[in-house]
């Protein structure tokens, strides 16, 4: 295995409205996921994606030069502030390979885990190393909230051709989530 792969976890604030709605994807983060999804797949990089709270939560892993690339990308990124990487390691392999960026959206789970430890919403910058590592454990063990869209689903295609195809109906999906959730918020 490659010995230069990395695995970072850095939080953020987001800086768009939140729906407050933890049964729907946010508008912003849907097209933020999707925007990764597809970036991360070129590029070799996995990981997983929480927001809750207006917090961003994220774990990415791949090779070094990639991760770090990508982080100076992200703290450009105007859609949220406060970056900061909470932990940072080399590791052997990576934990969540079998996606692009896994996404898990403010549940019951991690309800509890904030109650259970004393939290009252989720804000990761009050989280000790020990909540960081129960909370990166139970969203690898967590589904991918979309595991009943197929938008959300792990990218799988077994050709170029299909992963071409696949990626533009995954992006035509995302788009028309995005713009349903949005007339939705504009007429309630």
């Amino acid at each position: 295995m490659n010995n230069n792969l990395v695995q970072m976890i850095y939080i953020s604030r987001s800086t768009f409205p939140t729906l407050g709605n933890s049964s729907t994807v946010e508008p912003s983060v849907a097209r933020i996921l999707a925007k990764s999804r597809s970036n991360n797949r070129k590029k070799g990089l996995v990981g997983v994606l929480y927001f809750g709270d207006g917090c961003f939560f994220q774990c990415l892993e791949g090779k070094e030069k990639e991760v770090d690339t990508l982080y100076e990308t992200l703290l450009k990124d105007e859609r949220h502030k406060d970056l900061k990487v909470i932990s940072r390691k080399m590791i052997k392999r990576p934990s969540f390979s079998e996606w692009s960026m896994k996404y898990i959206a403010l549940d019951a789970e991690i309800r509890n885990l904030m109650t259970k430890n004393g939290y009252e919403k989720f804000d990761p910058y009050q989280f000790t190393n020990e909540m960081t590592t129960q909370v990166l454990e139970l969203l690898h063990l967590a589904n991918d909230t979309g595991n009943n869209n197929e938008s959300l689903a792990p990218i799988t295609p077994t050709s170029d051709k299909d992963q071409v195809g696949f990626i533009a109906k995954w992006a035509l999906a995302i788009s028309i989530l995005s713009l349903a959730i949005s007339i939705y918020t504009i007429i309630r």
